[in-house]
């Protein structure tokens, strides 16, 4: 099949054009349209090794025309834009895409699909060995070798092996090289070109040939399910390609790769397994097909033979036709995390790190009086080998940390405290004066391999490890900390359960509350000096199911705030101006410094991504800006870094501001303790921090926080997102929207449940 020719109006369509030709041809994926340009590249001006954004200069060859601009194309070149994995300069290249103006560079052909073509004349053969596709060949030794074997050289060089020889200057060893160079051009031509025409992209092709190898084609056509390992891609586009190859919709394979699925995306939404039953009507679902239960049972038994699933009847075996099914390492993980808190529990240290008498002075020599339940709770954290503390916002929870800190480390115990991310390390270590770390920086995590340096065979060494925040602690790296933990080690686990679950799978601390198992001290009380704030008071309210007061006076020390607008569109409006005019016009605040905008959701006017844009715009800093992909960054942009960077000391959820970008695309970021500097593909590790998601903000404080509140949102209204992002702030949050909205969330405890079963494995007596 052709990409169509000038002339031919027809949308492009695979389906139609394999009517006429069996041949799968590359860079045509199903339903992909556009406009068609071919040429040869002249000039590659940029290309990002990781997100494959290219910008080029393109030779089009006759038949093929650029607007009618020629102040745009003076040299009968055009700019071209995409994502390309290898681009080469005098490659001959086939596109498919739409004519685009950019802000800055005028107009320019912005490709989505691209197909490389092998040259077809000697002047486009000659550009073409000459290229850094063949090192020791040159623009000379090119122009000789074309000359000596004609317009059918690569074919010749592929299959003759001894064409080269004779060929004025070519030594032996080059002329080896060369003939390796072509075979293997010539076979990665063939599989992109395969995999290009069932319906990958470049970046999908690319990625697919990394990860399987120079054998993907054969992969791919045996089982192209196998695409779901492949990062970046999944189960709708591996489905969509085994339809490309003609398999059935009762195939096997397809009904493998469904219930494999099924678990993943329960993963995704918080779950460590399915029930069976729900697990084979999930992918039948998925799959819309009617396929009776007997073909999904033959496929799960044998994706549990080949351990690619988990059957667990054991920790059900109470309710009769209750079989949850696990991937692997979710059940190792869901197991693993409950042996280690009942070993730490049976076998941990039984003599408590401090007495009452240790308490009082303690007190005396802070000047600060506990109440009795606080007292209550710093004996039971010393005294047990595993305990919980719990509480909401001003009961006191970090008092209480400093208090057992210092008591522990005045009877000569060595202590480590540690939060699931960076920004919650980092206000655990000014709470307490202590060192704190991520989990992962404090179990060694190596990124080369995913492992963790502190585990069964090296446990941490400490007398007592305190962990903050732990109701972002997902069950897998749950089960790597616990099981991290010698014997000895008492552990201490802080949270707070109305905040929203982790994003990773597992309720660790719902389910460790749950079970019964663990020694928990619950602060209730609200100190004094917190309760005049009406942020610590609204919070409870809203977690008795309560409308927060909003009607309370600036003058006389209001700090929360309700703005009311219906429509989303008004909402954004008013919700800019609230941000960048009247918080400054009323109360002085500096928005660029101390607002963060917290968004239910990213989509929609009032969505993380769309405020991000406005709110970047309304700051209005000039200056240098570097373009990655669809990204722009410059001077002044608050970003927030999206992934653990151990080498660079910089983690997940760490926001800062862009300080300084260079002419040749350098950014550096400047973060609280340190400038970090940015270049190439590392740039995608930042993401826009004017406005971010309530689950992004978990562990963080702000100065002011700002919530839109709309009923296009209504899917995300739910109680504990409110109160996880009102309790964001230190000094002020501000609600910009409807109240119905409002009421809504208040309203809404309709929280997905999270199946999940390490409550019943640490009630259980035995590994079931």
């Amino acid at each position: 099949m052709e990409i169509p020719r000038p002339g031919c109006h027809s949308p492009l369509s695979v389906a139609n054009s394999r009517k006429k030709s069996s041949q799968v041809h590359p860079g045509q994926g199903p339903g992909q349209q556009g406009i068609p340009l071919q040429g040869q590249v002249d000039l590659v001006t940029y290309h990002d090794e990781e997100s494959l954004y290219t910008v080029l200069k393109l030779v089009l060859e006759p038949g093929y025309d650029a607007p009618k601009d020629p102040d745009l194309f003076p040299s009968g070149r055009v700019t071209v834009v995409g994502r390309w994995a290898n681009p080469m300069e005098g490659a001959r290249v086939r596109m498919l895409g739409q004519w685009g103006r950019h802000a800055s560079h005028g107009s320019q052909f912005e490709f989505e699909v691209l197909q490389t073509l092998v040259p077809v004349d000697a002047p486009g053969l000659k550009r073409y060995l000459a290229s850094k596709a063949f090192p020791g060949v040159g623009k000379a030794l090119a122009e000789r070798i074309v000359s000596h074997l004609g317009t059918d050289t690569l074919q010749r060089i592929a299959e003759e092996e001894n064409c080269l020889v004779g060929i004025k200057g070519l030594k032996p060893g080059v002329a080896a090289t060369l003939r390796e160079a072509v075979i293997a051009q010539t076979a990665l031509h063939e599989t992109l070109s395969f995999l290009h025409g069932v319906g990958l992209g470049p970046i999908q092709a690319q990625a697919t040939l990394t990860r399987l190898g120079p054998g993907c084609e054969t992969h791919v056509r045996e089982d192209p399910y196998c695409l779901m390992g492949v990062p970046g891609l999944g189960f709708v586009l591996a489905d969509r390609v085994a339809k490309e190859l003609g398999l059935e919709d009762d195939d096997p394979r397809r009904l493998r790769a469904a219930l494999v699925h099924a678990l993943e995306r329960a993963a995704d939404d918080g779950h460590t397994f399915l029930a069976q039953v729900e697990l084979l009507e999930t992918a039948r679902d998925l799959l819309r097909v009617p396929t009776p239960n007997g073909p999904f049972e033959d496929a799960l038994d044998a994706l549990c033979r080949e351990g690619l699933l988990v059957v667990d009847e054991k920790v059900f075996s109470q309710v009769e036709g209750f079989v949850p099914v696990y991937l692997p390492h979710l059940h190792t993980s869901e197991l693993g995390a409950a042996r280690n808190i009942r070993r730490l529990l049976a076998e941990g240290p039984r003599s408590a790190l401090a007495d009452t008498e240790a308490l009082e002075a303690a007190e005396s020599d802070g000047n600060l009086e506990l109440h009795t339940g606080q007292r209550e709770a710093v004996l039971t954290l010393l005294s047990q080998p595993v305990a919980l503390l719990t509480g909401g916002p001003g009961v006191g929870k970090t008092t209480i940390i400093r208090f057992v800190a210092n008591l522990a480390e005045g009877s000569g115990a060595k202590i480590l405290l540690a939060s699931p991310t960076g920004r919650a390390a980092k206000r655990l270590s000014e709470a307490t004066g202590r060192p704190a770390s991520t989990i992962h920086r404090l179990l060694g995590f190596d990124s080369t391999d995913g492992g963790f340096e502190h585990g069964v065979n090296k446990p941490l060494k400490a007398d007592l490890v305190i962990v903050d925040e732990i109701s972002m602690l997902d069950v897998v790296l749950a089960h790597h900390l616990f099981k991290a933990l010698d014997s000895k080690t008492r552990l201490v686990l802080v949270g707070d359960p109305n905040q929203l679950p982790s994003v990773g799978p597992g309720n660790v601390l719902g389910d460790l509350l749950d079970s019964g198992s663990v020694p928990t001290a619950r602060l209730t009380q609200i100190y004094r000096q917190a309760a005049k704030s009406q942020i610590v008071q609204n919070a409870h309210r809203i977690l008795g199911g309560d409308m927060p007061a909003t009607d309370g006076d600036p003058a006389e020390g209001a700090d929360f705030f309700f703005f009311p607008s219906e429509e989303a569109a008004a909402t954004a409006d008013l919700l800019m101006d609230v941000v960048t005019r009247r918080l400054e016009d009323r109360f002085g605040i500096d928005w660029i410094q101390d607002v963060q905008v917290i968004a239910p959701m990213y989509r929609g006017e009032c969505g993380v991504d769309a405020l991000n844009d406005r709110l970047r715009e309304a700051q209005g800093v000039g200056g240098r800006e570097v373009v990655r992909g669809e990204q722009r960054w410059r001077t002044g942009d608050r970003v927030i870094h999206t992934r653990n960077d151990y080498e660079k000391e910089v983690f997940n959820g760490d926001m800062g501001v862009i300080h300084t970008v260079t002419g040749d695309g350098i950014v550096t970021v400047r973060y609280p303790e340190q400038d970090v500097v940015y270049s190439g593909g590392e740039l995608s590790q930042l993401r826009p921090a004017f406005a971010i998601t309530v689950h992004r903000s978990q562990g963080g404080e702000f100065p002011v926080v700002v919530l839109p509140l709309v009923r296009q949102h209504a899917m995300m209204l739910q109680r504990n997102l409110l109160y996880t992002a009102v309790t964001r702030a230190q000094r002020m949050v501000v609600l910009v929207g409807s109240r119905r909205a409002l009421a809504m969330a208040v309203e809404n405890v309709r929280q997905a449940d999270r199946s999940s079963a390490l409550s019943e494995r640490l009630a259980a007596d035995s590994d079931g």
